[in-house]
């Protein structure tokens, strides 16, 4: 993080107004933040996290992003990046919500708005691009459509479970390998961890998979410019149906596959992977 930008850890409440509001606190890395310029910029872009994400993740495009003259917003999704508790309370509803009231906060204030999602923000991105065709750019970057990780068996599996229990225990172990932007904060990814990437959340895994269907089934209706980001050695979602998605996208789809990128493409363990994601992203919303 380079704390010389005006980073400034807080969005409008009234994007949270009228979905589920959190009971324990953020930590440093959760935090929603902005990065805006002293004369305001007639360009806005809006950052939307992952599943069991958080804004943190998304530091390094939002930088980038801001020195290119765009005025950036990364909310939190309701349920993210505080506790396993309030993750159980929250609904698909409050992450699809948020970003899209905020989207209409924003196209308000700003001569022109672009979105950008990664994972399950991937798939969320793309709803809101599927039912605003005035946005102007959008960037889907391992969106949370094609989720390989799950299939139909599995995802039948968890509906059941999700009738008796609330989270079931997983392995989980932090990766070093991975380039967290928030150096200032070592003990958010442990505490993070045991909240979320620790358990697996069976009713919360069925609204993800709610969102990955409407987001596939509103790609005919985008009518906006998009890029859709694919990395190489995603486990979680099927970097080769970028090309199918792009094809699927109403309006003007582009892809990219990333060589040698994993699933958390924005802060990857391949330094060179994560430049190419988001150096893509930049132009792309530069044109």
């Amino acid at each position: 993080m380079n704390k010389n930008l005006p980073y400034s850890f807080s969005v409008p409440s009234s994007w949270y107004d009228g979905f589920y509001v959190d009971q324990g606190d953020s930590v440093k890395a959760s935090r929603p933040f902005t990065l805006l310029h002293e004369n305001k910029s007639g360009k806005a872009v809006l950052l939307i996290h992952g599943f069991t994400g958080y804004p943190g993740e998304l530091v390094r495009p939002a930088e980038d992003l801001y020195e290119k003259g765009f005025d950036v917003f990364v909310p939190r999704l309701p349920g993210h990046g505080t506790t396993g508790k309030d993750f159980i309370k929250s609904r698909k509803e409050d992450w699809i919500g948020v970003p899209e009231k905020a989207l209409l906060y924003l196209e308000k204030e700003y001569e022109s708005v672009s979105v950008v999602g990664h994972s399950m923000g991937g798939a969320i991105a793309a709803i809101l691009l599927s039912r605003h065709p005035e946005i102007e750019r959008g960037v889907l970057c391992c969106p949370g459509i094609a989720l390989k990780s799950i299939d139909d068996k599995m995802a039948k599996a968890i509906s059941f479970m999700s009738h008796f229990t609330k989270r079931i225990k997983q392995k989980w172990q932090s990766d070093p390998r991975y380039h967290m932007h928030y150096e200032d904060a070592p003990g958010d990814d442990e505490y993070l961890g045991s909240q979320y990437w620790s358990y697996a959340y069976p009713k919360q895994i069925i609204s993800l998979l709610g969102i990955a269907k409407e987001a596939e089934e509103g790609l005919k209706n985008i009518k906006s410019t998009t890029l859709i980001i694919g990395a190489e050695k995603d486990v979680l979602t099927d970097p080769e149906s970028s090309y199918s998605m792009a094809t699927a996208s109403g309006g003007k789809g582009e892809a990219l596959m990333v060589k040698d990128a994993n699933h958390y493409i924005y802060y990857d363990i391949s330094p060179e992977a994560e430049e190419k994601a988001v150096e893509a992203t930049v132009s792309f919303l530069s044109r």
